[in-house]
């Protein structure tokens, strides 16, 4: 029965970045006009589902066994702990889906690495036999890495557009300009979705690979899937936020700006680090926002979405705690 709501709990995380981090990959696009919301969401399952099976173990190898150690440093084993990782899996989905619901583009691999602190904190408080502990060298990597990502993804954004700025003002003819654009804009989409299948799939199917014992491949496929239905039903609140919110888009801002999140992401990926394509993609926002002028970035919004950020791990942590408490004794 544990093990049903383990893969129950798998999929309404999964489903909830779907349903709020789908605007990391299309936002920009979106807001920019570029492309429809429909064929968007297509073009995001697609390379999700690439970036989840070729690049997702990398995450999932980190979230469930390099944050919470057994003794001498080993991963746990002990099978009677299912009910630890339903409850790290319920309050990263239900704070995600929270900020779905007020439209804000939140860290969802803040919310899973904070869950899962939670979770590792209440089993070394109370299961101290088992020797278990947090690994704080590794969550130090991590939260460097949170405070470092929007900030390389605004100055890349800022390096891309300035020169593609001046490459525009060269050419003649309006009409070809636009339509190269518009193709590097749904290129850059698609690089984004597949950063959001290696990052946030990766992420986010860590606890229900190690505790389930699936291949990193069954895993991937199956967080995938409920990422698609999550796009399909629930992502447009939060893409109209990041479209449209946070500061007005051409189309050399949106795709200096979505590709220099995806490239931002992906470079984290590359070292198992799980970092955030929200923050990535704000960065990238807010930087060519600036580049532009900076009154036309919605500071409101920005400090809206900035303070959500910093309350993510915290607030997931600590619901986490509670739940795995509550597991623990039914």
């Amino acid at each position: 029965m544990i093990e049903i709501l383990l893969v129950a709990l798998g999929f309404f995380v999964a489903w909830n970045i779907g349903a709020n981090d789908t605007a990391n990959c299309i936002g920009t696009a979106v807001g920019g006009g570029i492309i429809t919301y429909r064929r968007a969401v297509a073009i995001v399952i697609i390379f999700v589902f690439l970036g989840a099976i070729i690049d997702g173990w990398r995450n999932m190898r980190t979230v469930g066994q390099g944050i919470i150690l057994g003794p001498a440093g080993n991963p746990i084993a002990d099978p009677s702990l299912t009910f630890l990782a339903a409850g790290i899996l319920a309050a990263a989905g239900l704070w995600v889906l929270m900020a779905t619901l007020l439209g804000l583009p939140i860290s969802t691999s803040q919310s899973m690495v904070g869950a899962v602190i939670g979770g590792g904190i209440f089993l070394s408080v109370a299961r101290p036999e088992l020797g278990t502990s947090v690994n704080l060298s590794r969550l130090t990597g991590i939260a460097a890495s949170w405070v470092l990502n929007p900030i390389f993804s605004a100055i890349l954004s800022l390096v891309i557009l300035v020169p593609l700025r001046e490459l525009i003002g060269r050419v003649r003819g309006l009409v070809t300009i636009n339509r190269v654009l518009g193709a590097l804009i749904l290129i850059s989409a698609a690089y984004s979705a597949y950063a959001l299948g290696a990052n946030d799939i990766g992420t986010s199917m860590g606890v229900v690979h190690a505790r389930m014992g699936w291949s990193a491949v069954a895993a991937a496929v199956f967080g995938a899937s409920a990422l698609a239905v999550g796009a399909l039903t629930f992502s447009s609140r939060v893409v109209n936020t990041v479209g449209k919110g946070i500061a007005p888009l051409d189309p050399a801002s949106a795709f200096a700006a979505q590709f220099s999140a995806a490239l931002t992401v992906c470079l984290f990926v590359r070292m198992g680090i799980p970092v955030s394509t929200s923050q990535a993609l704000v960065g990238g926002v807010a930087g060519v926002g600036m580049a532009r002028r900076a009154s036309t970035v919605n500071r409101r919004n920005l400090l809206r979405i900035c303070a959500a950020w910093v309350a993510t791990p915290l607030i997931a942590c600590a619901v986490s705690f509670l739940l795995c408490r509550l597991a623990s004794v039914l």
